[in-house]
């Protein structure tokens, strides 16, 4: 008994001297690595492929803060899809069936949790680099370049380079928000530039306009920019100047509610029935009657206005040739005889042989007076009878008078585009060729003064007035068959606006109607999520900047959206604010 004790006793020393010499093995916990592993193509952009810890869970929109352990550089990436990182196989499909089988064996976790990794397809933002996201031509190494979660500071470089101008949301991060990092825009900066507004409809278009239009009004009015800048603003539905509901059922306050005496300051509207609104006449600037004459029109501007055959386009031409003053010209158009029916006679008389038949120049050889409506040609007739008519049908609309004495508020709207104010174009009532023709109409005027004024002395280019024009339902005024003719009036606003510090801010729905040539030279797009795979490829075809946010759109919540501006493109995913 006692050498059983001694044997323990001994055995117990030992023990406790192994313990000294090999002590309890630490085993250290897995690290969360997650390791870029490769490359792939998407069209012409390059993709960075992450493989994913199992523990690390991230999705669409994500950033990704990289460091390369080799150059010590790091790195900003943007998920911009999920897939998976080891292909499946036969062995795979056993391992399943096998746990289908057997629920109650188990399977080698590591192995089976090593499976299930995923692969993160990323875009690279830029080289991070002492408090900003640069491109200096470096790229991410394979296996050498670890990615974890982007902290609060690095996401708030996405947002440094948009600090200027109206506060029209804030950073937005696959589906999150980040409040406290506003993004904003410069609408100072759209004059002579071309930005697109776009997204289904219930994503937020009319809501991104409503803040970039309340920051404008601010700014104009508490003269925080050194210029005044005029907004021209189409509004189908008057639901920007007032109150509304969301989709929600909330009321949305309209711009005279929210801004006050700021309204009162710099808010104009013009419309076709100005009596509707006179209750608010204390509450804003002015309301305007919309009364453009036909006169002032040009020639050739009709002829874009009335679609006109080239036949008879060629008419005009020669009329406009003979150096004839435009209002003289729709005044023998619309003249009638003593019976009341049209006066072709008179185009034989006044503007020469070109209009004379056979008959007539038999007239006119022996003497004799153009007298009968034979003696014009008959090819000639029936196209004057058609230009009569397309301008009788101008005249029909409810915003053209046939000239000034009948009314004409083209001074007013320029004087007040000079002097920074907003005016909202009320189209509340009005068919679609109608408003179509409004906008036209308006940004004739507008072009005509700036360009008038742009080949004059320093004090006359000081006179042009810098104007930003909101076009809803753009896609009908930059169609390729709008702008197909190079000196018609829609492809002078669309490429040539910009040399007279005309903006354009496009606002639609179907990207895909616009002209491919014209949609590649816009200068920036606010983009919201859309309803067809087909428009936004027709974006990234324009812009292949926005090409890696497709997904991310995908899933962005309601008024989320992407901006990307500049020249190389800057872009930052944005959340636009309730405006309420």
């Amino acid at each position: 008994m006692t050498e059983a004790k001694n044997i323990m006793t001994n055995s117990g020393a030992s023990s406790n001297t192994l313990r000294e010499f090999f002590p309890p093995r630490e085993v250290p916990q897995p690290k969360e690595i997650n390791f870029v592993v490769g490359t792939q193509s998407d069209g012409d952009q390059k993709r960075y492929q992450v493989e994913l810890d199992v523990n690390f869970d991230c999705r669409v929109g994500d950033l990704l803060e990289a460091k390369d352990n080799r150059t010590d550089r790091h790195y900003l990436l943007m998920v911009v899809d999920i897939d998976y990182a080891f292909p499946h196989k036969t062995e795979h499909a056993q391992m399943l069936d096998l746990l289908r089988r057997r629920p109650d064996k188990e399977v080698d976790d590591p192995t089976f949790r090593a499976l299930c990794k995923n692969l993160a397809i990323c875009t690279l933002l830029g080289e991070i680099q002492e408090r900003e996201i640069t491109e200096r031509g470096y790229r991410p190494s394979k296996y050498t370049t670890t990615a974890v979660e982007a902290s609060s500071h690095t996401e708030k470089l996405m947002a440094s380079e948009w600090q200027i101008g109206v506060n029209i949301g804030s950073l937005r991060v696959g589906r999150e928000n980040r409040p406290n990092v506003p993004v904003r825009f410069s609408t100072v900066e759209l004059v002579g530039k071309r930005f697109l507004i776009v997204g289904q409809t219930g994503k937020g278009k009319s809501t991104a306009m409503r803040q970039l239009l309340d920051g404008h009004l601010r700014a104009m009015s508490s003269k925080q920019e050194n210029r005044q800048v005029g907004f021209l603003v189409d509004d189908f539905k008057m639901e920007y100047p007032f109150d509304t509901y969301n989709q929600a059922g909330e009321t949305v306050p309209g711009l005279i509610s929210k801004l006050g005496a700021v309204s009162k300051d710099k808010l104009v509207i013009l419309s076709c029935n100005p009596d509707e609104y006179r209750e608010h006449t204390h509450r804003i600037r002015d309301i305007v009657q919309l009364q453009l004459p036909l006169e002032t029109l040009s020639l050739s501007v009709l002829c874009d206005l009335a679609n006109l055959t080239e036949a008879q386009t060629n008419v005009v031409r020669l009329i406009e040739d003979t150096g004839k003053k435009t209002s003289e010209f729709f005044s023998d158009l619309l003249a009638v005889d003593e019976y009341g029916m049209p006066n072709t006679v008179i185009w034989g008389r006044k503007y020469g042989p070109m209009f004379y038949s056979a008959a007539g120049k038999k007239k006119v050889k022996k003497g004799e007076e153009i007298s009968e409506e034979e003696d014009i040609d008959k090819g000639l007739r029936d196209r004057l009878s058609y230009i009569r008519r397309a301008v009788q049908r101008l005249l029909k609309m409810p915003f053209m008078t046939r000239n000034a004495s009948y009314g004409d508020c083209t001074g007013k709207l320029l004087q007040y585009l000079r002097e920074g104010c907003t005016i909202i174009v009320d189209k509340n009532q009005l068919e679609d060729h109608e408003r179509e023709m409004l906008t036209v109409v308006l940004l004739y005027h507008i072009f005509r003064h700036n360009q008038g004024m742009a080949s004059g002395s320093k004090e006359q280019r000081d006179r042009m007035i810098p104007v930003v024009a909101a076009i809803e339902e753009a896609q009908y005024l930059l169609s390729q068959d709008k702008v197909a003719d190079p000196d018609s009036i829609f492809a002078k606003i669309a490429f040539t606006g910009r040399s007279y510090q005309i903006g354009l801010l496009a606002i639609t729905q179907r990207p895909q109607a616009i002209q491919k040539e014209l949609l590649g030279q816009f200068d920036g797009f606010l983009v919201l999520p859309l309803e067809h795979a087909n428009d936004f490829r027709h974006l990234a075809d324009a812009c292949p900047a926005l090409s890696g946010y497709r997904n991310d759109l995908a899933s962005a919540p309601i008024g989320g959206g992407v901006i990307a501006y500049g020249s190389p493109k800057k872009i930052v995913s944005v959340q636009i604010e309730n405006y309420l």
